[in-house]
């Protein structure tokens, strides 16, 4: 099963995924965050979805939400 990494890159707004297969393949996707609200979309999910499950990019986006919502407390701070 192919793993992936996260990353939010607080000073651009922008957060960092990138997604390892199991053959050694990388293919990266960034994608904007709103810093006030929290609101961000993720167009390649359905792309992801089918190649990996849905299982797996919930989780994947559950870590996604989890790094947006620790800036969004870190900027209130």
């Amino acid at each position: 099963m192919a793993s992936y990494t996260t990353e939010l890159d607080k000073a651009n707004n922008i957060i960092i995924v990138v997604v390892v297969e199991d053959d050694g393949s990388e293919h990266d996707y960034q994608f904007d965050y709103d810093p006030r609200s929290g609101r961000w979309e993720f167009a390649e999910r359905d792309l992801l979805e089918r190649d990996f499950g849905d299982e797996w990019v919930e989780e994947m986006e559950e870590e996604v939400q989890g790094l947006i919502d620790k800036a969004l407390e870190e900027s209130k701070g």
